[in-house]
């Protein structure tokens, strides 16, 4: 009698296990902003399938003429960026992209130049972590 307890115990366990690492869902957002620029990075896991959405804002006035950023940690990939009329370049990744939330601050490293004969211009700025599902 014993022996059935336990043994069905260790399946309810294994059963359990099963569905939190196949069926739940984990997420975690990095915002981080400066008197110019926005961003946000949405990281969801789902099952062992990982996938992010980088934004990036432009909250400037002028026209920019040449953008490109570098994120630290190196988990995030985000393309060829190019913002969008309105200053918003968007960059998602949907599909087997891993999955980070191991660090409390990601360090956003941005080089721009607005209008035509204006000189480069570099911010770092900090993104830090805001866990989204924190009550799971």
């Amino acid at each position: 009698m014993k022996r059935k307890l336990f043994r069905t115990f260790i399946v309810l366990i294994l059963l359990v296990l099963i569905y939190d690492v196949n069926f739940r869902t984990k997420t975690v957002t990095y915002l981080g902003e400066d008197a110019n620029w926005s961003i946000k990075i949405n990281s969801k896991l789902v099952g062992l399938n990982g996938s992010y959405r980088i934004e990036v804002q432009y909250k400037g006035s002028k026209s920019i003429e040449y953008i490109d950023f570098n994120i630290h940690p190196p988990h995030y990939e985000a393309g060829i960026p190019s913002l969008d009329e309105k200053g918003f370049y968007q960059w998602e990744c949907k599909d087997d992209c891993g999955f980070y939330d191991k660090d409390e601050k990601l360090l956003f490293f941005i080089v721009w130049k607005e209008g035509h004969h204006s000189e480069e211009k570099m911010r770092f700025i900090d993104l830090k972590k805001i866990p989204t599902n924190w009550w799971k």
